[in-house]
């Protein structure tokens, strides 16, 4: 059985580590816009709890325009309609 967790991505361009399974398959990034957060929806096995796993993956906030390296995979975009700007999330693989 699967099940879809919530994890918070910060609003920078730095590399983030993620507690996640690796089988965790991302589905969708969303700016919130009430707190101006990303949030990244991933499915996961339902037997797994959040925090638990010992996988640690690597994933990057891209601007419009940025030059985007080989290895990264592309999750889903960001967009924020106030501003407007728009946040490319990436998983780095390794």
């Amino acid at each position: 059985m699967k099940t879809i967790h919530k994890y918070h991505l910060e609003r920078s361009t730095d590399v983030q580590d993620v507690k996640l399974p690796e089988s965790g398959r991302p589905l969708r990034v969303d700016f919130i816009l009430q707190d101006r957060s990303i949030q990244m929806w991933v499915e996961v096995d339902a037997d797994s709890v959040i925090g638990d796993s010992d996988d640690v993956r690597r994933f990057k906030i891209f601007p419009t325009g940025a030059g985007i390296p080989d290895n990264a995979e592309y999750v889903g975009t960001a967009v924020d309609v106030i501003k407007p700007e728009a946040f490319h999330v990436y998983e780095l693989i390794d």
